[in-house]
């Protein structure tokens, strides 16, 4: 068997594994009431919020050292997490129901809120809904004094749909609705927000953070003030990330690739998966991407020989630009050509083995160019797209207390 890491870090799997056994989760039926605070059946109306778990410092500090904390890291609020469920937007632009989780730090009056979004996960219960710790990146923001949230993402959680996979708009209303009902529950519940908001994400977690980022800042600049952005480890220039893995012979996580095409596949509704994968992948792709599987059950069943994945035809009239409607497609989800007006910090490590480096040193070239404000770009030396995940944690975390700070 193949051990392949996709886009979702995998030491958070083995953290939710290793930490379920040592917790029980805290029945809730309360569901939060309904008032002016929160119409219903609206985009980003909050559904419910339901307690799920009280967890104390004590018991995640023990996983820290394991997964590339430093000596010395402490964690200070105990946290109570909650399931949401709240309404966004589908492909066709109707109302649909979304799911994520929320995060409380307990003893703050007043609290600054992050939106942190999770890397590359297939399996539809494998998100902060479900089980909290599969948003462990959330939870120890939230355990260093942010109200911390999490969204599942359309297709994960209690969606049914097929995850739109690095679809710019779609992931980007995830993030804003799940934001837009946290501030209905605050609302509802007497919390107090503070106007400071952070976004912050890993791998395709990245990815949608750079696009809420900038569909913020261009269509919503009236609801939403960004305070800092971190981006970490993301593939956000599609285009050309897609043409140099399609001139590979071979990539070792090929769940990524056909997840990429299989689902523009289904948002564009070309219908052409025969067209572009070799057989029996073409008919077996639907069925790997409904939910049930991880990225490493899929990366068993394809090929890492991209020649025996990939209709040649395809492949060559992909490179020779004469797939139009597919680089067209992966062109208006590509996140470059904007300034941002929030502060940025592009976290990546130069050794990435899934997300190439390039994707963040084109990001920060563009953003320069195109007026951003404020772009940093934090090159983690050496690091791989595992063993960046921590380090791009702490440092973004340290950073956003700096900027709460001032």
């Amino acid at each position: 068997m193949r051990k392949q890491f996709g886009l979702l870090w995998v030491p958070i799997k083995l953290i939710a594994l290793s930490f379920i056994v040592s917790i029980a989760f805290i029945a809730c039926e309360k569901e939060e009431p309904v008032d002016a605070c929160n119409p219903s059946g609206v985009q980003g109306a909050l559904v419910e919020a339901k307690l799920v778990i009280t967890i104390t410092p004590e018991l995640v500090q023990a996983y820290l050292t394991q997964f590339g904390a430093p000596i010395g890291f402490d964690l200070e609020y105990t946290v109570d997490a909650y399931s949401v469920q709240y309404k966004t937007l589908d492909k066709n632009n109707e109302i649909t129901p979304a799911s994520g989780v929320m995060f409380i730090p307990r003893g703050l009056n007043t609290y600054d809120v992050v939106s942190v979004q999770h890397g590359t996960s297939l399996k539809r219960d494998e998100v902060g809904s479900k089980n909290p710790v599969y948003a462990f990146d959330a939870l120890l923001y939230a355990m260093k004094g942010f109200l911390a949230v999490a969204p599942d993402y359309l297709g994960l959680g209690n969606s049914d749909m097929m995850h739109p996979y690095l679809n710019a708009q779609l992931s980007a209303n995830a993030v804003m609705d799940l934001i837009r009902a946290t501030r209905k529950y605050a609302c509802t519940n007497d919390l107090a927000l503070s106007e400071k908001l952070f976004l912050a994400g890993y791998s395709e977690g990245g990815y949608v953070t750079m696009a809420a980022h900038q569909i913020m800042e261009t269509d919503h600049s009236d609801e939403f003030q960004l305070t800092g952005v971190a981006p970490m480890s993301g593939p956000y220039d599609l285009i050309s990330t897609t043409r140099n893995l399609l001139q590979l012979e071979t990539f070792n996580s090929p769940a990524l690739l056909a997840f990429v095409v299989a689902a523009y596949d289904d948002v564009y509704e070309w219908n052409r998966l025969d067209d572009i994968f070799m057989e029996p992948y073409a008919s077996m792709i639907p069925g790997m991407f409904d939910g049930s599987q991880s990225v490493g059950d899929v990366n068993d069943q394809l090929p890492t020989d991209l020649d025996s994945l990939f209709q040649s035809e395809f492949r060559t009239a992909f490179l020779q630009g004469e797939e139009q409607a597919i680089a067209a497609a992966l062109q208006e989800n590509t996140l470059l050509g904007w300034g941002p007006i929030a502060p940025v910090r592009l976290f990546h490590g130069t050794s990435d083995d899934i997300v190439a480096y390039e994707n963040t040193t084109t990001a920060y070239a563009s953003m320069l160019a195109n007026g951003g404000l404020s772009v940093d770009l934090i090159p983690l030396l050496g690091a791989t797209h595992a063993t960046g995940f921590f380090p791009s944690l702490l440092l973004s975390e340290a950073w956003f207390d700096s900027l709460r700070a001032d």
